[in-house]
């Protein structure tokens, strides 16, 4: 299926690793001018030139998400480089595991600044060119954790912190719908990430994937299709939701 995304310009947080990665990779593939945006630049610098390689159109830049003036002013020259910005996916994140009660205020503030403020702050940036042009798709990722309050890697402050993605995600949906944008989330469940394995042994995964119908972990891969399809005019008409991929885990 041809999505039609050839030249669009998409900004992807997190583009150093993981979701982030693959979902640029992806994006490139189906034509578009990618910008990776992450706050460790050597690392995103790497998957730029490492997908830049293989005749995509990937750049990278590096910015703090949950900084808006910065976040502003990154966005405001993507958007007058390119002459335009239609795509955002927001996959910036970090992972808390302690428990609420093991956990700290500065724990809290980290996880919130990133993964919900930084959310909202790239929304907020992007959403003027995108009403400019009429046109535009932002898809935020929220995780299943934001359905059962924390989960089997994220504890309830990153889940608490998803939950907020999903808000959001609806709020936006309806303020910016009359200007042409779609705004979606896609919940992960337990993914094979390197942020995943940085938290969970062999033996933990495995047995994860034992609870989950589909019987595997879900990869980056999984979640950067899903991405392709939302950002594109065939998913017009979708906005307001939150799709989990998560292999069924949540029938369970």
């Amino acid at each position: 299926m041809d999505l039609e995304l050839a030249n669009k310009v998409a900004v992807v947080t997190g583009g150093a690793s993981g979701f982030g990665a693959a979902i640029a990779a992806a994006l490139g593939r189906e034509g578009c001018r990618v910008v990776a945006a992450d706050l460790n630049r050597a690392a995103v610098e790497r998957v730029a030139a490492s997908l830049a390689a293989r005749n995509l159109a990937v750049a990278a830049t590096a910015f703090d998400v949950g900084d808006a003036v910065a976040v502003n002013r990154a966005i405001a020259g993507i958007a007058a480089a390119h002459g335009r910005l239609d795509i955002l996916v927001a996959s910036a994140g970090v992972l808390k595991t302690d428990s609420v009660l093991g956990s700290t205020p500065e724990d809290w503030e980290q996880v919130s600044r990133v993964n919900l403020t930084g959310v909202l702050n790239c929304a907020r940036a992007v959403a003027p060119a995108m009403q400019t042009n009429r046109w535009g798709r932002i898809v935020n990722l929220a995780s299943v954790s934001a359905m059962r309050g924390g989960g089997s890697v994220g504890n309830v402050l990153y889940g608490t912190t998803k939950a907020g993605v999903v808000a959001l995600t609806m709020g936006l949906a309806r303020e910016l719908g009359p200007s042409g944008i779609t705004v979606n989330a896609i919940a992960p469940g337990v993914a094979d990430t390197a942020m995943t394995r940085a938290h969970l042994s062999d033996e933990a995964q495995r047995r994860i994937a034992e609870r989950i119908p589909i019987g595997r972990l879900a990869t980056a891969e999984d979640v950067a299709h899903l991405v392709c399809f939302l950002a594109s005019e065939r998913a017009s008409y979708i906005t307001g939701t939150v799709i989990p991929v998560d292999g069924g885990i949540l029938t369970t």
